[in-house]
């Protein structure tokens, strides 16, 4: 019997750019996915996606995360390096947390309710904005 190639199959590495560079994440070891599950639950009740309060066990775990961040792994320590900007890797790190506990299309839909730009202009969804 013939060993498996489970290549195709492995989770991929996340590729971010960033300006010129292209930054890899390699997929979380297991420790690191603990870790990466309670941010995620962090960030669904801070962004209210989901009622009440963080388990205090979750902010247990998440107060052991220290220097780094669990969902970027060795990138993070790059990007620093490079000097990418704070808000960069802040969001950088927030899109990984979520591509890594739920998935690209979460991360991508998420990143665009948070991030993309828009127009809060008058008449911009059909009518005036109210008046205060």
């Amino acid at each position: 019997m013939g060993a498996i190639d489970f290549g195709e199959w492995v989770a991929p590495d996340l590729e971010l750019k960033l300006g010129g560079r292209t930054y890899t994440v390699h997929p979380p070891t297991v420790e690191a996915a603990k870790m990466i599950l309670a941010a995620a639950v962090r960030g669904e009740v801070h962004l209210g996606l989901v009622t009440g309060e963080i388990p205090p066990e979750v902010q247990a775990m998440l107060d052991t995360i220290g220097d780094g961040h669990p969902a970027l792994g060795d990138t993070y320590a790059a990007m620093v390096a490079d000097q990418v900007p704070a808000p960069t890797i802040d969001r950088v790190a927030y899109y990984a947390v979520f591509y890594w506990a739920r998935g690209k299309e979460y991360a991508d839909t998420l990143a665009k309710l948070l991030w993309l730009p828009r127009d809060l202009t008058t008449g911009a969804v059909g009518e005036s904005a109210p008046k205060g």
